[in-house]
């Protein structure tokens, strides 16, 4: 397997701002304080409020999908906790009433939500437990209402840009239908635990376009203590803040108007070169899912980046270079993440899967042919095996038996690594060496295997079958 590619990088200097301080009082509100719980929560909150008057120097809203998966217990809920503490303080303290009105609705259907998006065209919802909505969208027998609503997410998502319109007509019961709306802004941030979401995630939620519109963010790490005097309300500094944030967002979309923030020469810089890193990303792999995953990485690197400009001063933003570093090392993080739980089999019904399973042991062949011995040595095997281009079957199975795919199946691991074993030799993918061979040139003689056919191996462990 090839080494994972570096991406622009350098030092990050950036400055405390609006996102950080909103960041800063969820945690400080959570029982079990989390700052990446925070800093989620604080994303979806502000993308909520920017997201139809900000655009990007592309003309893309600054509207987010963000998947925020953490274990129970960890203190998910403090994210949706803080976002109502914080409007709910703007509304009734700070002179801004109408900043209620960025909280948008529970996703029921597509119907309601468009009726909402009609009246409120910028809104940030929270779905609670949506690892169990993905399954739904996911299933074989999706219902109508479900199927609905994902084709109406699919199609939001990229609405919320100047000159944009969402046109309902598809997504509605004709009595229930609004007229067109112009750049709707719908910011939705998912909570899951993790194994409920992977098990939805088939390659058919990537290739659909749904899993590629949202930053996978999991919570890794352990429970922090509790948190005895949590903070019920902001500072004055920040409801201030914030207040002014939504007045003016408030100001601009009664008046659609837009603002389109555009970058530094070294942020721009940045941002550009990111892009092209991205495309040789696509243009460097085979597998369809890979290439959806990397797909709209860019457009969330210039959203993200653009949303932190505006959160250090919204009435004139500048993206600069570190905020264009802190969104594209942080999208570039969460993909790759996300594509190497589709590589390791992580995702999708895994038990007894047969296309995930041959995925893997080609997987592992193909490292092990094409790296250097050291890299491999871990593992059954000695250097004369490897020079030559032989691989035990000990080596193959103490790589695949803790996978997913395989130690979920029914029959169990070793049954499993069997079956796939057999499907590669009959279609003479890999061949097995006569043991007697094995003995004359190395002195022993376990079980063991050559490459017949390298390119069909490579294809195969980039998915293509």
């Amino acid at each position: 397997m090839p080494p994972t590619p570096s991406y622009p990088s350098g030092q990050d200097a950036r400055a405390i701002d609006l996102l950080d301080e909103v960041a800063s009082f969820i945690a400080a509100a959570a029982p079990h304080p989390n700052h990446d719980i925070a800093m989620a929560g604080a994303i979806a909150l502000l993308s909520g409020i920017c997201g139809r008057c900000y655009n990007t120097f592309t003309g893309a809203g600054l509207n987010q999908y963000l998947l925020m998966l953490a274990s129970t217990g960890m203190g998910k809920e403090a994210a949706a906790s803080g976002i109502s503490k914080l409007l709910r303080a703007v509304a009734t303290d700070s002179g801004v009433p109408a900043a209620i009105e960025f909280k948008g609705p529970a996703l029921v259907s597509a119907p309601g939500l468009i009726k909402w998006l009609d009246k409120r065209s910028s809104v940030v919802s929270v779905a609670g437990e949506f690892g169990y909505k993905l399954k739904a969208f996911a299933s074989a027998r999706v219902n109508p209402n479900d199927e609905l609503l994902k084709a109406t997410l699919l199609d939001l998502y990229g609405k919320s840009g100047a000159g944009s319109v969402f046109d309902p007509l598809a997504y509605s019961e004709r009595e229930k239908q609004t007229g067109s709306i112009v750049s709707p802004s719908l910011t939705l941030l998912g909570e899951s635990v993790p194994s409920v979401v992977y098990e939805a995630l088939g390659e058919s939620m990537v290739l659909s376009g749904l899993l590629p519109r949202f930053t996978v963010l999991e919570i890794t790490g352990e429970r922090s203590p509790l948190n005895e005097n949590p903070a019920s309300e902001p500072t004055s500094e920040l409801r201030q803040r914030l207040a002014d944030l939504c007045a003016y967002s408030l100001q601009l979309n009664s008046g659609n108007r837009t603002l389109t923030v555009q970058p530094d020469d070294e942020g721009g810089k940045l941002l550009r070169k990111f892009g092209q890193w991205v495309t040789d990303e696509i243009n460097a792999h085979n597998s369809e899912v890979t290439k959806e995953l990397w797909n709209r990485a860019h457009l969330k690197a210039l959203k993200l980046a653009t949303l932190r400009a505006v959160a250090r001063n919204h009435l004139a933003p500048l993206v600069n270079y570190a905020d264009a570093l802190w969104a594209t090392n942080l999208i570039a993080a969460q993909t790759h993440a996300l594509i190497g739980k589709f590589e390791s089999g992580e995702t999708g019904p895994e038990a007894g899967n047969p296309a995930k399973q041959e995925r893997a042991l080609c997987e592992v062949i193909e490292y092990y042919c094409n790296q250097p011995w050291q890299n491999v040595k871990g593992w059954d095997g000695r250097e004369a095996y490897h020079r030559d281009g032989v691989i035990t079957q000990s080596h193959i199975q103490q790589r695949l038996y803790r996978r997913a795919t395989f130690a979920k199946d029914p029959r169990g691991a070793k049954d499993a690594i069997q079956r796939v074993i057999k499907t590669l030799l009959e279609a003479d993918i890999i061949r097995e060496i006569n043991r007697k061979q094995m003995t004359e040139k190395y002195g022993r003689q376990p079980r063991a295997f050559g490459v017949s056919d390298p390119d069909e191996v490579m294809k195969r462990a980039k998915g293509g079958f």
